[in-house]
């Protein structure tokens, strides 16, 4: 592998001051130099996607406190395996969903019905998708559950409730207004 020469160096620091240079000033679809987010144009918040929990994921990123055996550990991944291709399709249509509301579309008075009509739907595929992955998370956690000894279990349970406790708190503080 080559290292950058000097001159390599320099044109790339050179070619990168415009941007910082307007990033500096606020310059950009919503700033345009008024040092005001968003120049005073409300913007819908758009669809929020609410994390969830993967318990199997859990097991596998606390493979050595929950002291799994390599069996166990094998058998764990292959069932993430599943869970991951289960879930894939799923996963893309939430993608999807999100990417058409990102960021909501400029809004200068009251939300059209048209548009409240369609937040509501893209609102209803979010909850149906992940009312889906819920269930195949829940199907796989059981299986993969299956085959801890009764300490490992505890331990795991107790990984979870931390994993959902902290989302909870998360989501508290962004309600905040964090």
């Amino acid at each position: 592998m080559m290292t950058p020469t000097p001159l390599l160096r320099a044109a790339a620091t050179i070619a990168l001051i415009p941007a910082l240079a307007f990033a500096q000033r606020g310059i950009g679809p919503s700033g345009m130099g008024s040092g005001r987010r968003g120049g005073g144009i409300s913007r819908d918040p758009g669809i929020a996607i609410p994390k969830i929990v993967n318990p199997v994921n859990l097991l596998i990123e606390h493979r050595q406190a929950l002291a799994l055996t390599d069996t166990q550990f094998a058998r764990i991944v292959v069932i993430k395996r599943d869970l991951d291709a289960a879930n894939a399709p799923l996963m893309r249509r939430l993608d999807s969903v999100q990417r058409v509301f990102k960021g909501g579309a400029i809004v200068f008075g009251n939300r059209s019905m048209e548009k409240r009509d369609s937040l509501a739907e893209a609102q209803s595929v979010v909850q149906e998708v992940q009312a889906g992955v819920r269930s195949n998370m829940s199907d796989s956690r059981e299986h993969a559950y299956a085959l801890l000894s009764a300490s490992q279990l505890s331990k795991a349970q107790t990984f979870e409730a931390a994993a959902e406790q902290a989302l909870v708190d998360e989501k508290k503080g962004k309600g905040r207004g964090s």
